[in-house]
């Protein structure tokens, strides 16, 4: 199996993928990740996220969703001729972009390479008449995480049902393993074991609703003297969006913003009463709310994508 992933970034459907890599890996199969070569520089580019997470990725393609068409078709006959030397029997595309030349280059190819489509998003796919017909006629399989998008793809392109699935994303559980020892941070951001710490984790945009997080927290601190909260994330707009409306409304010693987490992200986490989910991101997955309930945290979410799905009302959180 080749995974195909057309940028460099370590957002969105980034992890997820590599840990499908890696699980597959695990099971025995010969499981192989491709991605963009990051142009420059930059802390979080997926190639040293996945080396430390023990996939090398293949660099050796363009795999630019901003690039020319000229590259693109580059990466078609590079990729066919990659199917056959390499013998790939899957090709697994996760945007777009790979998804188009990976099609195409399974067309290409001496070999019959089937192509896999992963929707990463909690809501149908972008349509168009090309989509529809690339999924129709040159797709082999369909992966969802969501079954209501999975089956309006369906029946929106007309795939049999035979070449749909609906599958939970992987994990790497072993890191929230909540039997393991962790270290409390509470007292880093200035909080004790009196405090009821809450926490969220989403890009800093102006788009997720920050406004309406910072208005609940006032209204409960309150109610609730005690409450702390933590917003773990960095973004353009963070100062904008999310800093100065709460230095306005006077949360400064209520609310702290630690900025992106990496090592310690999961001590961090373990050290909250419980997190908040607003609404999905670039990864539909919302994979930060599953990975708070593999350590037993409940889960404030909004009632948008597969939240509501996801977060069983009383049973792992609201």
């Amino acid at each position: 199996v080749l995974h195909v992933y057309s940028d460099s970034r370590w957002t969105g459907a980034a992890e997820p993928t590599v840990q499908l890599t890696k699980a597959q890996q695990a099971r025995g199969i010969d499981a192989r990740f491709a991605c963009r070569r990051a142009p420059k520089p930059h802390p979080q580019n997926i190639e040293d996220k996945a080396a430390k997470r023990g996939i090398t990725p293949i660099l050796d393609f363009h795999l630019n969703r901003y690039g020319s068409p000229l590259k693109s078709l580059s990466d078609v006959r590079a990729l066919a001729r990659y199917f056959t030397a390499e013998q790939i029997d899957i090709v697994h595309a996760h945007l777009p972009h790979d998804h188009v030349i990976a099609a195409m280059a399974a067309r290409l190819s001496r070999r019959r390479v089937r192509v896999v489509r992963t929707n990463h998003k909690g809501v149908p796919l972008a349509s168009n008449l090309f989509r529809k017909w690339n999924l129709k006629w040159m797709t082999d399989g369909y992966v969802g995480f969501s079954r209501y998008a999975a089956d309006t793809d369906r029946r929106l392109v007309g795939m049999r049902d035979g070449a749909v699935a609906v599958i939970r994303p992987a994990l790497d559980l072993s890191r929230f393993d909540p039997t393991l020892p962790y270290t409390d941070c509470r007292e880093r951001f200035g909080f004790d074991e009196s405090h009821i710490l809450g926490g969220i984790v989403a890009r800093v945009q102006r788009h997720r609703r920050w406004e309406v997080l910072l208005k609940a927290i006032d209204i409960a601190r309150k109610e609730v003297p005690e409450l702390r909260f933590l917003i773990i994330g960095k973004g353009t707009h963070r100062k904008t969006a999310a800093i100065e409306p709460a230095e306005r409304m006077g949360l400064t010693d209520i609310v702290k913003f630690p900025g992106y987490l990496t090592d310690d992200y999961v001590d961090v986490l373990r050290s909250m009463d419980f997190k908040v989910f607003l609404m999905p991101g670039s990864d539909g997955t919302c994979r930060a709310a599953r990975e708070a309930m593999a350590i037993g945290l409940p889960v404030i979410a909004a009632n948008r994508g597969m939240l509501s799905g996801l977060v069983p009302h009383d049973k792992a959180g609201v």
